[in-house]
């Protein structure tokens, strides 16, 4: 069955639901309607049957013999019963007729009834011709001289109540099936309303190819499943485009940036094979390609780690960490770089817990404060600062360089990017770290803003969620 239904298409599969599951709970409703029903109906029978199980018991009297006396009078076994007075059956304890007195002919009766079920109380219907259709109380009656009880059986005619139910149940039989073509029907017709979305997600991811990332799947209704659906598929789509951006950034940014490296080691190649050089000279060519070399090496790393970086590749691990502490001793491992120029590195923190990668943050931190140390002069104070600001925390670092002008100030993230003489590539720079730390702050749900400082200087500020 389930191999059969998975040929098939969800919206069929969904019609199928319908049909099964509205034929049994519709079917399931109207019996218990109908039983309902036939027992409210029963009810006022049921009445009189006890009503006139009352005037029995008043008027009919059992002597030894047995001698079944009404009235007082002797019950005749055979004879007319006056149709107003109760209708009624007596058994012994035997299972055997005693009185059966009703006002029908033997001639019309086509079927008596049979022997009451002994020692309970029970309510049935008989058929005891076509056209007639009797509802019957049987319960135990006591008999003086006798130790177990007969059975009397009470009867009245069910006829009126017949048509009714009857109605009924060509009713259901009726307003069954077609309730339930018209539940098929509709399920159907508003299933392939509400699944169209998918065959427009269908199309658009068709339309997708790997030389066209851009396109997104259509959002009909961000609220529902099918919405939200899409909204996953398009932040993957996202990440893919970004993914590969990434790559072609890299491929372009590497074939730019190593062309220079790798000319200056031919060159330098090159004039050292044009003659004959003594010892000292060829070291000298050596060295300067090797320096060239690492260059080119570090060149290559960074690119990589920006790659990834701007690819959500790295493996990121948040947790509760005490920003003051954490800070300072990152301060305490990169003084090094302050002590070669004789800078000096204050920090003023507080107490602040953010949720964040540890370490992501030391490279966004390591980043920010080699280039404080590289672009502040001699002998100057690089400010480190820690402190919460309402949901979040912000690391602070300010150096008493050039600062840069309002002009350069949106572009200071962009890779290669390097404002004016002093951020170049004698420095040892590649313009890269602004462009690394700011992807990393991406990753870590932070931002990277920059501020002029007074005097001057620049200040970089590192906003992080607070724990």
């Amino acid at each position: 069955m389930n191999a059969w239904l998975r040929r098939h298409t969800l919206r069929f599969r969904l019609a199928a639901w319908y049909a099964v599951g509205g034929t049994v709970l519709l079917a399931g409703f109207s019996a218990t309607l109908y039983v309902f029903v036939a027992d409210r109906m029963a009810r006022p029978l049921a009445f009189e049957l006890r009503q006139d199980l009352a005037e029995i018991q008043r008027r009919l009297t059992i002597q030894p013999g047995p001698r079944v006396l009404w009235d007082g009078r002797p019950l005749q076994a055979r004879g007319r019963w006056n149709p107003e007075d109760p209708w009624f059956e007596l058994w012994d304890e035997r299972g055997e007729l005693v009185r059966r007195v009703w006002p029908f002919a033997d001639a019309r009766v086509e079927q008596p009834p049979v022997a009451p079920a002994r020692g309970r109380e029970t309510v049935s219907i008989f058929n005891v011709a076509r056209d007639i259709q009797l509802r019957v109380l049987s319960l135990p009656y006591p008999v003086p001289g006798h130790d177990e009880p007969w059975m009397i059986r009470v009867m009245t005619i069910h006829q009126p109540n017949r048509d009714a139910l009857g109605a009924l149940r060509l009713i259901i039989a009726v307003a069954l099936p077609t309730v339930v073509a018209l539940l098929v029907f509709g399920g159907y017709v508003v299933t392939r309303r509400w699944l169209h979305p998918l065959d427009e997600m269908a199309a658009a991811t068709e339309r997708i190819t790997a030389d066209d990332l851009s396109r997104r799947i259509p959002v009909a209704n961000p609220n529902d499943e099918l919405g939200r659906i899409a909204k996953v598929f398009n932040l993957t789509l996202e990440r893919l485009e970004l993914s590969f951006v990434a790559l072609d950034r890299f491929v372009a940014d590497a074939s730019h940036e190593l062309r220079t490296p790798l000319t200056t080691l031919r060159n330098v190649g090159e004039v050292g094979l044009r003659r004959s050089r003594t010892v000292e000279e060829y070291r000298e060519i050596i060295g300067s390609m090797l320096e060239e070399a690492q260059r080119l090496q570090l060149l290559v790393q960074r690119l990589l780690e920006l790659a990834a970086a701007e690819g959500g590749a790295p493996d990121v691990q948040r947790g509760r960490v005490r920003l003051d502490e954490f800070v300072s001793t990152c301060v305490a491992e990169l003084g090094v770089l302050a002590e070669s120029r004789e800078q000096r590195i204050a920090l003023e923190t507080a107490v602040c817990f953010a949720i964040t990668d540890p370490v992501l943050l030391r490279q966004a931190l390591q980043n920010l404060i080699d280039n404080a140390v590289k672009y502040s002069p001699e002998r100057s104070t690089i400010r480190v600062g820690v402190r919460a600001q309402g949901a979040t925390c912000e690391v602070t670092v300010t150096d008493e360089g050039p600062g840069i002008s309002a002009e350069h100030r949106l572009h200071l993230a962009e890779r290669f990017y390097r404002p004016d003489g002093g951020r170049g590539r004698t420095s040892g720079g590649f313009g890269l770290g602004l462009a690394l730390t700011k992807a990393y702050m991406r990753i870590l749900g932070g931002e990277l803003r920059y501020e002029p400082a007074q005097p001057r200087g620049s200040t970089f500020r590192l906003t992080l969620p607070g724990a």
